[in-house]
């Protein structure tokens, strides 16, 4: 498929049905940026980021770039913007934002609301050694394959038990990012599966 086409295909798939957007409350407002790129010969492929144990949250799992807005974001967009660069490097003119995905409640009391970007090419990333352990690629074909979401049993920071579930380079995405890459795939999983 074309990238112009691809693009605008991916696009229409998040405008239809429209994000569901959840009303602010006591929960900290976060973004992500899902970024899809082209890998040949894998096909469209997203990345993960490991988080270090020296962070605040969620030390040592998988996430999509992100975080929490500061004041000085003008919106939940330009904070998913601002922390990818500031996580890997990524720079904001290289992200072509084509939608986003529904907003999602975490139980650690974040809002956070997922937006998708495409990039041209494979990014070439830089992880901050403060936030970033390591950088997990991934091509969606793999992810939407039959059975590539399982549940699993999981413990972490006093939550016990099963949730979806996906793995990636022996390392487990589960939680809120799980849900994301979940959602993702229910909107443009048949633009990605052969």
């Amino acid at each position: 498929m074309q990238r112009e086409h691809l693009v605008a295909s991916i696009a229409a798939r998040l405008a239809e049905p429209p994000a569901r957007s959840l009303e602010p409350d006591d929960r900290e407002p976060a973004a992500v940026l899902v970024p899809l790129f082209p890998d040949p010969p894998k096909g469209l492929s997203t990345l993960f980021t490991v988080r270090t144990t020296a962070v605040r949250d969620h030390k040592g799992q998988v996430s999509f770039p992100g975080g929490v807005r500061d004041a000085a974001d003008p919106d939940l967009l330009a904070t998913a913007l601002r922390e990818t660069a500031e996580e890997l490097e990524i720079p904001r003119t290289d992200v072509e934002v084509l939608g986003r995905l529904d907003d999602l409640p975490t139980l650690t009391g974040y809002l956070i609301r997922p937006f998708v970007g495409y990039l041209r090419r494979r990014p070439r990333v830089r992880p901050n050694p403060q936030e970033i352990a390591r950088v997990l690629w991934a091509p969606l074909e793999a992810l939407a394959a039959p059975g590539a979401c399982r549940l699993r049993h999981v413990e972490s920071g006093g939550w016990s038990g099963l949730w979806p579930a996906f793995e990636i380079d022996g390392e487990l995405v589960w939680g809120a990012t799980a849900r994301v890459l979940a959602n993702l795939l229910d909107r443009i999983g048949p633009l990605v599966r052969s």
